[in-house]
C-alpha cells in the first residue's frame, strides 16, 4: 500500500495509482476500505481544491462515511 500522504502533483504517477485503487474499492464495494476511499478524497481535494466544490466534496465524505457505519453495524 502506499502512503496517502506522499501523493503530490510532482508525480503524478502516485494520484493515478491511488486513483484506480479508489476506483476499484468503490467498484467492488468493499465496505471495509471506504475509509482508504475517504483518505484519498481528503488528499485529492488539498491537492486540487477547485476540482469538486466544497459542497460535493462534503456529500461525498458524509456518504462514505454512512455507508462504513451501517457496514459495520
Amino acid at each position: 500500500r502506499d502512503d496517502l500522504q506522499s501523493v503530490t502533483l510532482d508525480e503524478p504517477w502516485r494520484l493515478r495509482v491511488a486513483a484506480a485503487q479508489a476506483y476499484s474499492i468503490m467498484k467492488t464495494r468493499d465496505i471495509k476500505s471506504f475509509e482508504r476511499v475517504m483518505e484519498f478524497m481528503d488528499v485529492t481535494y488539498t491537492l486540487l481544491p477547485r476540482l469538486v466544490p466544497p459542497i460535493k466534496h462534503m456529500k461525498i465524505i458524509f456518504g462514505l462515511k454512512t455507508k462504513v457505519c451501517r457496514g459495520f453495524t
